[in-house]
Parts: C-alpha cells; structure tokens; sequence
C-alpha cells in the first residue's frame, strides 16, 4: 500500500506552539497518533479563531471535516514543543485543505505533515454550501500581509 503523502501550501499563515504533554504519551513512550490528532485539531481551531472564526460561524456557515491526512517523519517526547504551522490550499466551490507542518522545534525535526479537508456546511438547511465570498477576501487580507 503506498504512504500517504501531504504537501505544504505555498505559505503558512498561522502558527502556535504546544508542548507534548505526559498524557500525549502511547506504551512505547512517545506521541500518540490520536494525541496527534487532537494536538491538529486544536490548531485548526486556534487558526479560526485567529481570523475571528469559530467551526460554527464563518460568515453564518458552519465547517465540516471531510477528510484527515498525516504523513508521519519522525517522533517526539513528552516535553517536547512542537511548533504547528498552518495554511490553505486546494480551494474548489465548497470548500479548502487546511494544511499543516509540525516541527519539534529543539530537533528542527518535522514530526509530521497533516491536512484537513473541509467544506462549509448550512446547518439551518443542512446541507453543503459554497465558500462565502467575504471569507475568500478575508484569507487574501490574510495572504498578503504574509507575503
């Protein structure tokens, strides 16, 4: 079966740190995949929250996950902070990836690359709406003062 691979956008536009905490741990005493998954999530959250959003209210719409990946590169220790960097790509009518490079940052090591597949999503109509204008518009503010 081939591995999963995840590219990075062409810049990240977010980024916050977290350290890996004794409860991240898994038997063999190094970050668990779920905890992973978790320390991802919380990204994804904190990097809406940067713009001002919550998952439940982007210009009136919701966000819905439709997929995950992570390509694992290498492992991390409890105590370890990680920096997670995170940006868009892969725009189509409904939605984007959120993309993201985690980096042990005492190793410089990237411990993973990851990406969210979402859609906006009318929760009043329950059903999958387009990508509000004024987000696009809000990302390119966003994009430029990156750049």
């Amino acid at each position: 079966m081939p591995r999963v691979k995840v590219s990075n956008p062409e810049q990240f536009i977010y980024s916050m740190e977290r350290s890996v905490g004794i409860s991240d741990l898994n038997y063999a005493k190094h970050l668990d995949s779920v905890a992973m998954v978790n320390v991802l999530h919380e990204a994804r959250l904190q990097f809406l929250a940067s713009l001002g959003f919550t998952e439940a209210n982007i210009f009136g719409l919701g966000m819905v996950i439709t997929d995950i990946a992570i390509d694992f590169r290498s492992e991390s220790f409890a105590g370890d902070r990680l920096i997670i960097d995170v940006g868009v790509d892969d725009f189509n009518r409904y939605g984007f990836d959120i993309c993201m490079q985690i980096t042990n940052s005492a190793l410089d090591t990237i411990v993973c690359q990851a990406k969210f597949g979402v859609v906006f999503f009318d929760f009043d109509k329950h059903q999958i709406a387009e990508v509000p204008v004024a987000f696009m518009t809000h990302l390119g503010r966003l994009q430029n003062r990156v750049a």
